[in-house]
Formats: C-alpha cells, structure tokens, sequence
C-alpha cells in the first residue's frame, strides 16, 4: 500500500526529481522505482511472499531504504534491528520474529542464529532480478514492519506497525516538517527507530529526496548538510550536543537547516540557546512518540531568548 501512496506516487509527480543520494551520485524517483522493482523480483524469486519476515541489520544506509520498499511493494514484513545490539540480543529478536531471511553489513556482529537465505552487503551487494515481479500489493492493515521497543522495562518487544499505521505517520510527519518538492531529508538518526523510520515514506510523498548517514559524527554531519543542502532531520540532544561543541570552532555552511526535530530525551533550556546561536535559521521542534504509536505528539518550540 505505502508503495503506491509514496514512491508510486513520486514516480507519477516528480519522475525526474533527485530521490536518493548514494553519495557520488543521485537517484531520480523513476531510477529508484525500478531498482527497488528489480530487488522485490528477486526477493520474490528466492521465495519471499506476503507475511514473511526479513531482518534487517545494517547501519543507515541507501540500500536499507530500497530494502523497505521492496518489502512493502511485495508485502513481506520487514525487521529492522538496533544495531546496538549484542549478538545474545540479536539472536533474541531472530528467535522472537522468526524471519525468512536477514540482509547485514559484516561491521556489526554476526548473529549465532542460521537463517537460510543471509546477504552481508558490503560483500555479496543488493541482489537485482529482471525476471516478472509481482504487482505491488495494497493492503492497509497488512503488517509492514516489526519495530523493536528499547527494552527499558523488559527485553525489547516487536511491534506490529501496519502500512496504514506508517501512513498515519507520514501524515503527521509532514504537519510539522513541510516538506515540498526539491527538499531534503537527511537520516542521521537510526532508521531502525520508530523517530526515523517513518520519514523513508514520508519524504517521497511530497517530492523531497534522502541522504542517510551511516554513523554520527558531528564532522560528517556538518560535511553532508553543507554539500547536500539538508532542509530537515531528527537528531536526539545528545547528538546535538556534540554538534553544538564541535561547529563552535568547526564553521560549517549550516543555513540550509530549515527544520531540526529532536526527542529521547529532555533538552537543557542551556543547550537549546547553544542550538539557537548556531543554527538562528532553523526551526526546532520537540517530538515525542511511542515504538506502539510513532509520532504521539510533537510540539514547535518557541524561541527561548539567547541570554540568561
């Protein structure tokens, strides 16, 4: 379903839009459409049909976001996994969600548990088929992804999120975002989150192309804003933190910010101003929401005056 309300719907209004960055070249929506295409043929070829699992475990990433839609456009189920996680964990969400298949990046540590179909992307790459891919499955309440609660009160618990619940998403996503056609959205904070997630979806809808980061860095992140002309991200305040600290003595072409959402934690009054004086341009906006709901809520924040 997401498929034709998002990238379907890209690809009929903005066929030759930037879409994705693959950082030495760019995407158009019609270029990206048939990639994912080919990569549901295939998933569908090495037997992946409505209702089964693929685990995803791999750091943000263009492919990742071209997985997610080849799991939407064929209906199977995807499962992103914290990629923070310690292999006993890891193998406690393979056992709990019973995936088909799992697509990870070497760097990040190797399950104990053997699934029959496993690509390590930085060895094997994204596969591709040209053979007949089925058509894009429409389904509201058909499950879309099984999103892994923090565990702060127990080992974490996959939700069950469906494409009309990611869609509800996307539509709260774009109340506070505004996003417009040639605008971009960069994924620095985990994809596997339920703050990030959504916004793969989101971003598409209204013609604005992604950029990911693969890891935090304050350096990076200045780096990718300045070149790709970022107009909208979430970071969380630690994140910001480390932002704040390091552009005060590492200017950066920052001014493309238009919109810096943050939340998982509170945000000292102090470290607001900090983010004021270095971004003056650039609305922020507290967002809060659960694993269960996606964005709950989400509040503009006002200007707090730059001296104490």
């Amino acid at each position: 379903m997401l498929c034709v309300h998002s990238m379907s719907r890209a690809v009929r209004y903005y066929p030759e839009q930037p879409a994705l960055s693959l950082g030495q070249s760019t995407l158009t929506f019609s270029q990206l459409h048939d990639r994912v295409k080919r990569l549901a043929t295939e998933l569908n070829a090495a037997g992946f049909k409505k209702g089964d699992r693929l685990a995803i475990l791999l750091p943000n990433a263009p492919e990742y976001i071209e997985l997610v839609y080849a799991c939407s456009w064929l209906g199977v189920i995807a499962v992103p996994i914290n990629v923070r996680l310690s292999i006993p964990e890891i193998d406690h969400v393979l056992a709990d969600c019973s995936p088909r298949g799992i697509v990870r990046h070497s760097t990040l540590p190797q399950p104990k548990t053997h699934l029959s179909w496993e690509i390590v992307l930085d060895r094997d790459g994204l596969i591709g088929g040209n053979g007949l891919c089925p058509d894009a499955r429409y389904d509201p309440d058909a499950v879309l992804a099984l999103i892994y609660t923090g565990g702060t009160t127990g080992r974490p618990k996959g939700v069950m999120l469906t494409h009309s619940n990611i869609l509800s998403d996307v539509n709260n996503f774009n109340y506070w975002m505004r996003y417009r056609e040639g605008g971009v959205y960069l994924h620095a904070a985990p994809i596997f989150h339920i703050a990030d997630f959504p916004a793969m979806f989101a971003a598409p809808m209204f013609g604005a192309s992604q950029v990911t980061l693969a890891r935090f860095q304050p350096g990076t992140f200045c780096e990718i804003v300045a070149k790709e002309r970022v107009n909208y991200t979430i970071l969380v305040p630690t994140m910001i933190n480390f932002l704040t600290q390091f552009a005060e003595s590492n200017p950066h072409d920052l001014t493309s910010l238009e919109m810096l959402a943050y939340g998982g934690s509170p945000m000292a009054p102090q470290l607001i101003r900090k983010t004021r004086e270095l971004l003056p341009r650039t609305q922020l906006m507290q967002i809060y929401g659960l694993s269960e709901t996606g964005f709950l809520t989400a509040s503009r924040m006002e200007n707090i005056p730059t001296t104490s």
